[in-house]
């Protein structure tokens, strides 16, 4: 299947005729990651690559998680490398054709539908660097978590370009096979979640925690509401200060020409700031309000733009 470009166009990488086979265990494994978690998760990819021409074929058969000491909140996430080196060199002992291809994450608990800016430049300076072993890294991002179904999306970032390329999802074919390191992989990870369990519960003061939980918890919330609400709104992350936003569009029908852009901003996470909401027609600023993440949020979010629309109109 080829390519679907995200960049410039590459001959070198648009040729490439690229299939993937991933183990089923694998996405299991993700899902009950991300089930058990309002944070982002992720983990390193290992398998096999091989290139035949203008033939790239990729085997993921199971990944190495985060680790214990994972600095990861709901909009960024910085695995534990020292373990992961660690755990990688031990299973270089017990095979040969083992390599780490790529990574995974979710972005499940804060509603952003594709890479950011921080992992594209994390991606590309990876596939670039000298101690990096392959000429191409391969990137799932989870996007969602739908019952027992995780939505996902796959990238390609080549050596020597800064580009990257999303693949089509007919290349990507589930496979039931299951690796003999799963198992153990499997129960490493379990060992990560109970260390950093027992360190937030051991962790003085907890109210910190419970804060950053909550406002965890209300993003989720918020997201639902909107997607539901207003199904063409996108999430968004600032590139000034990392905040998370959604945009949507507003068109009160024949009442009055042009739209209206709806932004609204939750605070950053360790920011106790009530949310803004932003509302603006045609480019000119309508209603500016703060909005208290309460139980009323939604009632007061559907006022305001009554209420910006009425402004126009009168």
């Amino acid at each position: 299947m080829w390519w679907l470009k995200t960049g410039k166009q590459n001959p070198d990488c648009l040729n490439l005729e690229v299939s993937v086979k991933i183990s089923e265990p694998v996405l299991k494994r993700a899902k009950d990651a991300i089930s058990r978690s309002d944070l982002e998760e992720g983990g390193k990819l290992l398998g096999s690559m091989n290139q035949k021409g203008n033939k790239l074929e990729i085997e993921i058969i199971s990944y190495l998680d985060s680790g214990p000491r994972v600095d990861n909140s709901s909009g960024h996430l910085m695995p534990d490398g020292e373990y992961q080196e660690s755990v990688f060199r031990v299973l270089e002992k017990f095979t040969s054709d083992l390599d780490f291809l790529g990574s995974w994450h979710s972005h499940h608990c804060n509603g952003l539908k594709e890479l950011s800016d921080g992992d594209i430049r994390g991606y590309l300076e990876t596939v670039n660097s000298p101690q990096y072993d392959l000429n191409y890294f391969f990137a799932m991002l989870v996007t969602d978590l739908r019952g027992a179904k995780i939505d996902r999306r796959y990238y390609l970032f080549c050596r020597g370009q800064n580009n990257y390329y999303e693949l089509d999802l007919s290349s990507v074919k589930i496979v039931r096979d299951s690796s003999p390191l799963e198992p153990i992989l499997q129960s490493f990870e379990e060992v990560s979640f109970a260390y950093r369990r027992q360190k937030l519960s051991s962790y003085n003061p907890a109210s910190q925690f419970d804060c950053i939980d909550n406002l965890q918890k209300i993003r989720m919330e918020d997201q639902r509401w909107i997607s539901t609400r207003f199904p063409s709104a996108k999430a968004l992350r600032s590139k000034k200060d990392g905040s998370i936003f959604w945009r949507w569009l507003v068109n009160p029908a024949s009442l009055i020409s042009g739209e209206f852009t709806v932004e609204y901003t939750h605070p950053t996470q360790l920011d106790f700031l009530p949310a803004r909401l932003e509302i603006t027609h045609n480019g000119e600023l309508i209603l500016f309000k703060e909005i208290v993440l309460n139980p009323d949020r939604f009632q007061q979010i559907e006022q305001c733009i009554d209420e910006a629309i009425q402004k126009v109109i009168s």
